[in-house]
């Protein structure tokens, strides 16, 4: 998934790293900086040094945090909650079945 934020202009001179070319680009008769997919701390870090220009660093935390959340996250919170739900109900189990075994020696 595609996403973009606002930015009036790149500043002068900003080329993004050749391995990110295909990741991230500016639309200038759109003004917008577009990243495509889920953007990790590691290439946040690496696109917001490569100028000290505010507008284009406050553009990138916005596209960061559009970026870091992905639609199927609910998802994958579902099934992490039901894992975490289903250990906790073994877990009761062996306490039970422990007890039990106690009482009955």
């Amino acid at each position: 998934m595609i996403r973009a934020v606002s930015v009036d202009k790149l500043p002068e001179g900003l080329s993004f790293p050749g391995d990110l070319q295909r990741k991230i680009h500016y639309d200038p008769s759109q003004r917008r900086l577009a990243f495509e997919g889920f953007m990790s701390k590691a290439t946040f870090d690496r696109l917001y040094r490569l100028t000290d220009d505010r507008e284009y660093r406050r553009a990138l935390e916005a596209l960061f945090q559009e970026c870091t959340f992905d639609e199927t996250d609910g998802a994958h919170r579902g099934h992490v909650q039901f894992l975490v739900w289903a250990m906790i109900g073994v877990a009761c189990l062996a306490v039970v079945f422990a007890l039990a075994l106690v009482m009955f020696m």
